[in-house]
């Protein structure tokens, strides 16, 4: 049998995987750092007989609370922004060179199909979005 664990080591392992799982963003340790509180503040008011007890109620809580709760905050986490890219360069002449447009001493992917161009070649470049040129070949 394990001996009871302390409270104060229950807070601090809960603690260190909440730290952890900041650094990893699986959301399965944060929800185990969750059991672990919260078998910390149930062992407050229930004493445990076992430290065995102690960890796998840990587990069931960290098992139940990922089940109803992982999927939703993944979601939250991983909404795209609404705020819209700010645009440094909208317009201007940049030169083909590799397959790739060079502008303002970048080189930018473009969204047409640039094969038939000549390295060398000038272009007109209409707009930049999602950092890709958007482009017409000057004549």
């Amino acid at each position: 049998m394990i001996e009871v664990i302390s409270v104060s080591y229950l807070i601090a392992i809960g603690i260190l995987l909440i730290g952890v799982e900041a650094l990893l963003f699986t959301f399965v340790l944060f929800f185990l750092g969750i059991g672990f509180l919260g078998i910390a503040i149930i062992s407050f008011v229930y004493p445990f007989e076992s430290g065995f007890a102690q960890i796998a109620f840990a587990f069931v809580i960290a098992l139940v609370s990922i089940f109803f709760f992982r999927k939703s905050l993944l979601a939250k986490m991983s909404k795209e922004s609404e705020v819209k890219e700010e645009r440094a360069h909208i317009s201007g002449i940049g030169i083909v060179q590799e397959g790739m447009v060079y502008f303002d001493g970048t080189y930018w992917k473009v969204q047409s199909d640039i094969s038939t161009l000549q390295d060398g070649t000038r272009v007109e470049i209409i707009d930049v979005v999602n950092n890709m040129v958007i482009l017409k070949e000057n004549s």
